[in-house]
């Protein structure tokens, strides 16, 4: 059942047909997903710059390998301590105010990389790579929770994919800006951006969610109005959300994770799919793109071809919004995953015979026999590598951060989110930091090999385990995961009641009364 109290038939129209009640959850997921542009930023910035700085100049500071390996892996390292950090302020403060106060952080990283420069300090540029680093971890939850509780069943599925995008647009933006100016220019440059995050969100509205369980339910009706349009009817929306937000039992607590089945199950899939999403090397690609073309083997100038993967990431990453409410979640997870098994298994073979090739072109030289110039396939690289961006855009990509803010029940989303991001970015901190040593220990041939068998342990598991959540209200995807009822909760509540006044009678205590349920 749609949340907006509109004839049935209006469920067949496409996702944006409707412009003037959807127009406003594009703004606000716009303004929300440029917290993920930021950390897009973040990740891409690596790309560029280690390069220039493992270079010895004098003109700029010099990194040996392992402080290039650890300035590159910083990131999704602190951003395990900001996903943790992030959840009391968004729970407290709220969703809006979280996001608007995380862009001061990003900007004072990114200023402070370019200044460590001029003072030639490795130490402020590794400061700088910390604060941004744990911002990344903080963009992660409100971003993708915030677009989730403002947005409608019918078009959630494509503003939730704006988290990828935008993450995407991050990413392709700071290989462009790198590939034409220093490193430390490109720091000042989009360090700049995350104005624009702070200054769109003040001016959005919070999530009618986080309002009611604030018991500001005034605000709450005036807020969904802002995001369903002026002359939309949000009278059943308005109802249900009230009815889900007294559903709530108010005593949350970590604990009780472990012992509720309608928690852990969400909870264990979610960190399920963020552990597939990093497995097939997704991040050890983006963050060492430059050099992964020129180990591979590419013709192509190593940033030419960067930039060529980052347009093709936000290009197909852009078209899962328009494909993930037609296909459903399991569809596009599994034909990603497949894909991606084959585009890592082409280039993890395009690499085996590339280097025995040149085994067996030194003896040829030995002998004076002409040998094939493997060069010339110098192409087959970006195309493996392009083949395996668009599988990933489509579904590894997109999907699991729009699942973690679908699967969650309200009253432990911030809890729930909290542990299954930080799990997600320990494991991007893995490959990220694993990926030189095995690439020097095993082969670049046998890791891609690697990447490809994880790629394909993903679709097993989703074609088992996950359930479809496509066109369902946030309350319904809920009972799915056996989260109790309203009734439910309300006949708990009139037990514990119950409970209560027989032991206050017994003890002579007739004055006691219970808490807020």
């Amino acid at each position: 059942m749609d949340d907006m109290a509109v004839p049935n038939t209006k469920k067949s129209l496409p996702p944006f047909k409707n412009w003037p009640k959807v127009a406003p959850q594009i703004m606000c997921a716009t303004s929300a997903s440029w917290a993920m542009l930021c950390a897009g930023l973040v990740r891409g910035w690596s790309s560029s710059a280690i390069p220039q700085l493992r270079v010895q100049s004098n003109e700029t500071l010099y990194l040996e390998q392992e402080e290039a390996v650890w300035l590159t892996s910083m990131p999704p390292l602190c951003a395990i301590f900001g996903s943790v950090m992030i959840a009391f302020p968004m729970e407290m403060y709220g969703r809006r105010l979280t996001l608007a106060t995380i862009s001061i952080p990003y900007i004072v990283g990114f200023y402070l990389m370019g200044l460590s420069y001029y003072i030639n300090s490795t130490i402020l540029l590794f400061v700088g790579r910390i604060a941004t680093g744990l911002m990344i971890g903080a963009s992660m939850l409100p971003s993708q929770i915030y677009v989730s509780e403002c947005s409608s069943p019918r078009v959630r599925g494509a503003l939730g994919s704006f988290t990828s995008t935008f993450i995407s647009i991050g990413i392709l933006i700071a290989y462009i800006i790198g590939a034409f100016v220093e490193w430390h220019i490109m720091c000042f440059v989009i360090g700049s951006l995350p104005i624009v995050l702070g200054v769109t969100m003040l001016l959005m509205p919070e999530t009618p969610p986080w309002l009611f369980s604030r018991n500001h339910e005034t605000q709450a009706k005036d807020a969904l109005h802002r995001l369903r349009g002026k002359y939309t009817n949000i009278e059943v929306e308005f109802q249900r959300i009230k009815t889900n937000a007294n559903s709530q039992i108010n005593n949350s607590s970590y604990a009780k994770i472990l012992t509720s089945g309608h928690l852990i199950k969400p909870l264990l899939i979610t960190m399920a799919l963020m552990f597939f999403q990093q497995s097939c090397g997704i991040t050890a690609i983006l963050f060492y793109s430059a050099s992964v073309f020129q180990d591979a083997g590419s013709s192509l100038d190593r940033f030419l071809a960067s930039i060529i993967i980052g347009v093709v990431q936000v290009v197909f990453t852009g078209l899962s919004v328009l494909l993930v409410d037609r296909f459903g979640r399991r569809v596009l997870l599994m034909v990603s995953g497949v894909l991606m098994a084959i585009s890592l298994g082409g280039l993890s073979a395009f690499i085996y015979v590339k280097n025995a090739w040149e085994e067996l072109s030194v003896v040829d030289k030995s002998t004076g026999a002409e040998s094939f110039d493997i060069s010339s396939l110098g192409w087959i690289p970006l195309l493996c590598l392009m083949s395996f961006m668009i599988s990933y855009s489509i579904g590894f990509g997109a999907v699991p951060p729009l699942i973690m803010g679908e699967v969650f029940p309200l009253e432990y989303r911030h809890r729930l989110g909290t542990i299954s991001s930080a799990f997600s970015l320990a494991c991007t901190f893995l490959v990220v930091q694993t990926f030189p040593e095995m690439s020097a220990a095993l082969g670049l041939s046998c890791v891609y090999g690697i990447y490809a068998t994880w790629s394909l342990v993903a679709v097993l598991f989703v074609a088992f385990f996950l359930p479809e959540t496509k066109g369902k209200t946030l309350e319904e995807i809920g009972k799915i995961f056996g989260q109790p009822t309203a009734n439910e909760v309300t006949s708990s509540a009139d037990k514990l009641n119950g409970s209560e006044e027989d032991s206050s009678v017994h003890n002579l205590e007739p004055n006691c009364k219970i808490d807020s349920i």
